[in-house]
């Protein structure tokens, strides 16, 4: 693995110190250092073998409408391409090779916590709500459409004896099934970071889970409350083997995607200035057409928007974009170099525009980039989960 020499590296055990420091000084470390076990974590193609003798699940609630919206055990491309929204955790479906399960929600009190998100306005009727998730029709294959309810099992028919692990997408699977199955490593990854159940998880996972995903992810994983079973993972755990599983990669890039809040604050002459570098694109149509536009893009710009989780940043960096823009837009700035770093609009049009003047630069930055997004968006968080199976299942 190449060395960073551009990086200052912390040791682990600055981790301690670090937790004591103001939020504004991790803040600028998350941009400007690396850890130290950056290089001791394997490559993604050691990790990539490493899981494939487990089988996994990834099991979703048909109440979520948005994401993988698709019959059970539909192959992974394929289900990832019928998101409405997002591209979502692919790297479950690509890279560990999980099988999707689409289920019905359970009659368990616990299988309910899906309602803390909407239930947070007090406005929502929670009835109406259930029942228009379940009638909105999704297109399915030779023009039909299908509901959401009509594509999902009940979860009682996923044979969980012949998986290793299941990524339950909030508590999709009941507290009954989960001991039933002591053997399987549970994984609590709540579809809402924000609601209660989330925000408890991050200290002790939810009864009959062995560990729980955070949504964070952090160069320095750094947080008040955080258990020792927990691991900072984002929504979009994926890396960029995931994209070339599911999209032809693009023969040419050029241009700029623009994310979408900063696209609606800049002005007619700022995106005139910006075509300079290409065509001009912003996040919008299908999935599949996201990832058309990303993987023809060769900047994504994010600018003056209000703090960003940073989904929509790790899915252009993993589709093969040089991230440029201020860190101030996002609640995790970690994705940022000091190269890759501008405060303003003016300033991004000069990185830009240096990278372009200098496609080793650019291709230095790009590389940087990438090998630090990976590392935290899918080596550290998947090697993690490896070792929490091999601790529960030594053999």
């Amino acid at each position: 693995m190449r060395s960073l020499p551009r990086f200052a590296r912390l040791p682990d055990k600055a981790n301690r110190i670090l937790g004591l420091m103001p939020r504004t000084i991790l803040n600028r470390l998350e941009v400007s250092a690396l850890p130290s076990s950056f290089d001791h974590i394997p490559s993604s193609d050691s990790l990539r073998s490493a899981w494939a003798p487990f089988r996994c699940a990834m099991i979703k609630q048909c109440i979520y409408n948005d994401l993988y919206c698709c019959p059970s055990r539909t192959p992974a491309a394929e289900a990832i391409q019928s998101s409405l929204l997002r591209t979502g955790p692919m790297g479950f479906l690509t890279d560990l090779q999980a099988e999707f399960w689409h289920v019905r929600e359970d009659e368990a009190p616990e299988c309910k916590t899906w309602e803390e998100s909407p239930g947070s306005n007090p406005a929502t009727d929670l009835t109406a709500f259930r029942a228009r998730q379940h009638q909105v029709p999704l297109q399915g294959k030779a023009g039909h459409t299908r509901s959401p309810w009509e594509m999902s099992v009940p979860v009682d028919e996923v044979p969980f004896g012949s998986y290793d692990v299941v990524i339950s997408l909030d508590i999709a699977v009941p507290l009954r099934i989960r001991r039933r199955h002591p053997n399987i490593l549970w994984v609590y990854f709540p579809a809402d970071p924000g609601t209660p159940t989330a925000k408890s998880a991050r200290r002790t996972p939810p009864e009959g889970f062995d560990l729980a995903l955070t949504h964070m992810h952090r160069r320095f994983p750094v947080r008040p409350n955080l258990g020792s079973r927990s691991i900072d993972c984002p929504y979009s755990f994926q890396s960029p083997f995931s994209w070339q599983a599911v999209w032809p990669i693009h023969p040419v890039r050029e241009g700029v995607m623009v994310e979408g809040k900063t696209h609606g604050k800049l002005g007619p002459g700022q995106l005139a200035e910006l075509g300079r570098f290409g065509p001009v694109r912003r996040p919008q149509g299908s999935v599949s057409q996201l990832a058309k536009d990303l993987l023809s893009s060769r900047y994504y710009l994010s600018l003056y928007g209000n703090p960003l989780t940073g989904n929509g940043q790790v899915e252009a960096i993993m589709a093969g974009c040089l991230s440029v823009g201020d860190p101030r837009t996002y609640v995790q700035r970690s994705l940022f170099t000091p190269a890759t770093a501008a405060a303003d609009f003016d300033s991004a049009l000069r990185r830009i525009s240096a990278f372009e003047a200098d496609p080793v630069l650019r291709q230095q930055a790009r590389d940087d980039q990438k090998e630090i997004a990976e590392y935290i968006c899918f080596r550290r968080p998947s090697h993690q989960l490896l070792r929490f199976l091999h601790k529960k299942r030594p053999s």
